[in-house]
């Protein structure tokens, strides 16, 4: 980080006591205080997996306008589960965040199994509450801002036909890695595969606002509250986004945890703990309802897949630095596959009859 760029958003923001708490992904991020208490100053790096970083107002702005109001969402829905504070400022010279303290990072190697699943309960609930929460704005997708419009879904259209069309995508996907990839092809994994787009066809009604990234670098403890921040927020069929953690505590940083992106968090050393969080998110989301239960593993199944796919098409030419940073070499990425596909057989034929049941009894959402 740019000592002087630090320097110019202490003076700006009118903070003082910068204390280095780690680098993400994209930002930098201090502890700071203001007017008494404490807060976190975050700064967008200069170099992002290893290409410098371009400065885009409007995509800085719509990240950081729809983080303050997913932080609304998830307060109204559970005070203090999001930084009650927050703040930021774009422009070419200086971009930043301000935002309340929330507590340490999530320590998957010293939880208990029996923290892990309270902990995944925890965020279950906070994903579910959040849900209800009126968004008020229009379209769908990924957020985007521009100065005349201000904040909104990328997406206009209609919805349903946009579902249906990225089913439709899923089960193509499916076939063209089956196809090429002979660990892939199972009858069971293609008939769940159909459940589960039949079954989220059926629960959807209204796109509503969810969050992308709850990764643990983005989940504090601060005594028994669990807090997110660093959010990567959009409107659509929620179980989706639900599947999506479900996917990434089940199997994606247990398997990316060789890479350089993941390797410093060790993930392979507390699968069991991650596989805990999975656990719990599911019951405190689902709140008890099978169906709930069957629709997110519904999603979760198209997640798994998609994971597969998008490594499979890796191996295709030259690997990107970035996806070298993200997702390790080509030998890497191919020992992967045959573990992709060992899980995705695993999902599919114990969630298969929970889908029968589920579209038998009708949808849940």
């Amino acid at each position: 980080m740019n000592k002087a760029k630090l320097q110019k958003a202490v003076l700006y923001a009118e903070v003082t006591s910068p204390e280095f708490l780690g680098d993400g992904a994209w930002h930098d991020a201090w502890k700071v205080e203001k007017e008494g208490r404490g807060l976190v100053l975050r700064i967008p790096k200069d170099i992002v997996y290893g290409k410098p970083a371009e400065f885009n107002e409007e995509e800085l702005t719509a990240e950081y306008a729809s983080t303050k109001l997913y932080y609304h969402s998830v307060n109204q829905a559970v005070k203090g589960a999001a930084p009650e504070f927050f703040q930021f400022h774009v422009s070419e010279q200086l971009s930043y965040t301000l935002e309340s303290f929330a507590g340490k990072p999530i320590d998957l190697h010293e939880l208990t199994r029996a923290q892990a699943i309270e902990a995944g309960k925890a965020l279950g609930e906070i994903y579910r509450k959040t849900e209800e929460i009126p968004h008020g704005l229009d379209g769908f997708g990924y957020l985007h801002w521009t100065e005349e419009s201000g904040l909104r879904g990328s997406i206009t259209g209609d919805v349903r036909q946009f579902l249906k069309e990225e089913s439709e995508e899923h089960l193509s996907d499916y076939r063209e890695l089956s196809e090429a990839r002979p660990e892939f092809q199972d009858a069971a994994v293609n008939d769940a595969l159909n459940l589960a787009v039949a079954l989220r066809e059926r629960g959807f009604t209204q796109p509503r606002l969810s969050n992308q990234d709850a990764s643990p670098e983005n989940i504090l403890i601060n005594g028994t509250q669990v807090c997110l921040i660093d959010p990567f927020p959009n409107i659509y069929y929620p179980r989706g986004m639900a599947g999506n953690f479900m996917n990434l505590y089940d199997t994606f940083f247990i398997a990316l945890s060789d890479t350089e992106r993941y390797g410093k968090h060790r993930f392979a050393d507390c699968a069991d703990n991650l596989k805990g969080i999975a656990d719990g998110f599911l019951a405190g989301y689902s709140a008890g309802d099978s169906r709930v239960q069957a629709e997110v593993r519904g999603e979760q199944l198209l997640q798994l897949l998609e994971t597969a796919y998008s490594q499979f098409h890796l191996l295709s030419g030259n690997l990107p630095e970035e996806a070298r940073i993200r997702y390790g070499n080509k030998r890497q990425i191919e020992d992967r596959l045959a573990t992709l596909a060992g899980e995705l057989k695993a999902l599919a034929a114990s969630e298969i009859g929970n889908f029968e049941e589920a579209l038998e009894n009708g949808a849940s959402l």
